[in-house]
């Protein structure tokens, strides 16, 4: 029927319905813009509380930061470097030379022959062999170990109370370099030397031996902002998710509300990724001259940042498993050509099992209809083993992906086998000739 052929009454119904569709649908555009918007700002947040998180960790908690550099101490590269910066620091405190030349002329002067002066060099050079040897054999012992932990432990105390206005220690703000005080490294080399027989040693005084940690122009300003980087860690994350969670009620189809925002949170992590990446580089491209090794410098950076990047990784994984399963659960062609694959294996497995006596009675049924909210809490409890998981990684989140989904598994072929089972029953026998 053509719209000449309506009379008024019935044109004016038209024309207020169509309305109503034309209102409806800008509600709904509206309801995705906003959606869309909190959706975008949630995955920002929940990056930068990533990142906070993380800084805070390393900044103002000992533990975990002790935690996160316990690989460099068996670095062969830190090490090396650190051995180098010792074997400076002996070098300055004694003038190996100097003690030859002055031991050779008391000999000399006591009628020792002129000879002696020729023995200068190697003498000098066994010393340092010697020094070098020493050195070595405490930085590549396990005690060097467990001196640079303390020394790490120490160091990093006396940071949060530098941060907090208190005393300093071992760990000193430099102009824009954090240095670390090497002096009980230094004083074990001093104590093996004498006691393998070189009293010269003992003339080493105790000096400051400092390491650089890191470089940066913003040490100055982290005193005032570590309060910040305190609340922020706290902040950050929940807004997060109370963006994300606002984002996915808002709009008109939560599914699609939640594929989103999982796709979101997942670029982000990778643009997290990506900017760890840049800037590794950049920290490399502006190493100075002072840095006693490019390739320890390297393993520093990698180290210290691997919770960072392994927990983007996790992350982006998790997001996108998320969005997979919205995926899978809609109503486009693909997902639902996959969910009626699914449903005729489970359906035949299910057969299966009740043809075989394994029917499961009462319990199989009440499986059958409460199993929607049994995989809900399967799959919060899979995100609570997540979360309470310290460091999961990218093979933690696929392992409790696949055991939620086992388990998920599990229940639709318990409740479908009792289903079957009751079918079976109500069919009638078939006659017998």
């Amino acid at each position: 029927m053509s719209d000449a052929a309506l009379n008024r009454a019935e044109r004016a119904e038209l024309e207020r319905l169509r309305a109503q569709v034309a209102q409806g649908k800008g509600r709904r555009g509206l309801r995705w813009t906003g959606s869309a918007v909190l959706l975008v700002l949630a995955a920002v947040v929940i990056v930068l509380a990533g990142v906070t998180v993380f800084a805070r960790n390393q900044v103002l908690n000992t533990d975990r930061f002790v935690d996160s550099v316990e690989p460099l101490y068996q670095d062969a590269e830190v090490r090396a470097a650190v051995a180098a910066r010792i074997n400076g620091a002996v070098d300055e405190a004694i003038d190996v030379d100097a003690l030859v030349a002055e031991a050779i002329d008391a000999v000399q002067t006591r009628g020792g022959p002129e000879v002696l002066d020729r023995l200068a060099v190697p003498l000098a050079s066994g010393i340092d062999s010697f020094v070098d040897k020493q050195i070595n054999a405490v930085v590549y012992s396990d005690q060097f170990t467990e001196l640079w932990r303390e020394a790490t432990l120490r160091a990093h105390t006396a940071f949060v109370s530098l941060l907090r206005g208190e005393g300093g220690g071992p760990l000193e703000l430099r102009g824009e370099d954090l240095v670390l005080d090497l002096g009980p490294v230094v004083e074990r080399v001093k104590d093996r030397m004498v006691e393998a027989g070189f009293a010269l040693a003992e003339r080493i005084p105790a000096v400051s031996v400092t390491f650089t940690i890191a470089q940066s122009e913003t040490f100055a300003k982290l005193r005032t902002a570590a309060a910040l980087l305190d609340a922020a860690a706290w902040i950050l994350p929940v807004a997060g998710l109370a963006l994300l969670a606002a984002g996915i009620a808002t709009a008109p189809d939560r599914r699609r509300g939640l594929l989103i925002g999982a796709l979101c949170v997942a670029g982000g992590m990778l643009l997290l990724s990506a900017g760890l990446t840049i800037g590794r580089s950049a920290y490399l491209a502006g190493l100075g001259d002072s840095v006693q090794s490019q390739q320890a410098a390297v393993n520093v950076f990698d180290t210290v940042t691997r919770f960072l990047k392994g927990g983007a990784e996790t992350m982006t994984v998790l997001a996108l498993i998320v969005a997979l399963a919205c995926w899978l659960i809609g109503p486009g062609k693909a997902p639902s050509a996959v969910r009626r694959l699914g449903a005729g294996a489970r359906n035949a497995a299910a057969r299966g099992l009740a043809g075989s006596g394994v029917t499961f009675g009462g319990f199989g049924l009440a499986v059958h209809r409460h199993r929607r909210g049994i995989e809900v809490a399967l799959a919060v409890a899979g995100l609570l083993w997540i979360v309470l998981w310290r460091h999961p990684g990218v093979s933690g989140v696929v392992t409790v992906a696949i055991v939620v989904a086992l388990l998920a598994l599990v229940v639709e072929l318990i409740g479908r086998a009792a289903v079957e089972a009751g079918r079976g029953a109500d069919t009638p026998a078939p006659r017998s000739a």
